[in-house]
């Protein structure tokens, strides 16, 4: 295998690594993951501030009983308070838009005498007499 090849191989490997990243990223942020994050940061650095202080137990029922919150912790819950807001806010109703306006705009003409089809051709041969009594054989054959 040539070094070429080798490369082009390497980088279409990174943009896909790459673009599924940017794919997980993004579900993640809209998903609200990026409250996670920051609340599990919230969380570890209470712990660890509180651990030092007291026992385990004891750093860990002051790190979620919700009485002693960090400064991260205030922030998360206003960024979070704030989302909501924006969530709840109506969108602004637009006029609706007819459908009618826009054709007569347009003005087309869809109805061309030279684009017509006859369905009906005056000069076309039928077949007025009867299919072959018995039918053949071939095609008198059942599937059973």
């Amino acid at each position: 295998m040539s070094l070429v090849r080798h490369l082009h191989r390497h980088w279409q490997w990174a943009l896909l690594c790459t673009v599924r990243c940017g794919l997980v990223v993004a579900v993640c942020l809209s998903i609200g993951g990026h409250w996670a994050l920051l609340q599990s940061v919230a969380w570890t650095s209470m712990f660890v501030r509180f651990s030092s202080d007291g026992s385990f137990s004891e750093a860990l029922s002051k790190t979620f009983d919700g009485q002693h919150p960090c400064c991260l912790c205030k922030l998360i819950q206003k960024g979070r308070g704030l989302e909501k807001k924006q969530e709840r806010r109506e969108p602004n109703p637009r006029p609706k838009q007819e459908l009618g306006l826009i054709w007569e705009l347009l003005d087309l003409h869809f109805a061309c005498e030279h684009e017509r089809v006859e369905f009906l051709d005056a000069n076309a041969v039928t077949r007025r007499d009867a299919p072959p009594k018995p039918r053949p054989r071939i095609l008198s054959f059942r599937f059973v």
